[in-house]
């Protein structure tokens, strides 16, 4: 009875230390078994030129009701002049301007974004049925999306991290939480991804 005690607590705690803590201050960058907590507004870290997930927190999209949460991504091959401040405009901002967001195809999760300065996708999720995102669990009163990237779409091809031309790529992406349309503290991130073999 002892030893199954024992196990029961070794095995909790293993969760535990695996648990990662999802805030609207943050974003976790998860590949194979690693886990980056991404807290600040910009960011470097290093990845294997792999298949990776952002993970963060948000609402469901819900056009009935006027409530469009979805995040917006710029993904380019050099750093962008973003200007990301906080108390900005976001339609201020250089790349997320109205207009500015590439169409795609319903229900189209995007494995491939389009790596371009032209402008940013929208990441959203309404449904199983209707998503550009996976929904992965709950914490309080938000979901918990995961985009997953196994490339970039470039020269008219879907192209895997492994035979991506560049050692880099650089990750622009805003979550308006709360729809004012004004950059707050945990609402964009710049993030700097270096691929090392």
């Amino acid at each position: 009875m002892k030893k199954i005690m024992v196990l029961m607590v070794c095995s909790l705690l293993a969760s535990f230390g695996n648990a990662q803590e999802y805030t609207t201050n943050n974003l976790i960058i998860k590949q194979g078994n690693k886990t980056y907590t991404i807290n600040e507004a910009d960011q470097i870290i290093t990845l294997r030129p792999e298949e990776f997930s952002i993970e963060y927190l948000n609402k469901p999209y819900q056009e009935k009701k006027n409530l469009f949460y979805a995040a917006q991504a710029l993904v380019t091959d050099s750093s962008a002049d973003v200007n990301f401040q906080e108390g900005i405009k976001i339609e201020s901002i250089p790349y997320f301007e109205s207009g500015s967001g590439f169409a795609a195809e319903k229900n189209q999760v995007i494995y491939y974004p389009f790596l371009s300065y032209d402008g940013h996708q929208y990441l959203y999720y309404v449904s199983n049925n209707e998503k550009r995102v996976d929904k992965i669990g709950t914490s309080g009163n938000w979901d918990i999306y995961k985009w997953t990237l196994k490339g970039v779409y470039q020269y008219d091809a879907e192209m895997d991290w492994n035979i991506y031309d560049n050692d880099q790529v650089h990750i622009a992406l805003i979550i308006d939480r709360n729809l004012d349309g004004i950059l707050q503290k945990g609402e964009f991130f710049n993030i700097h991804i270096n691929f090392k073999k």
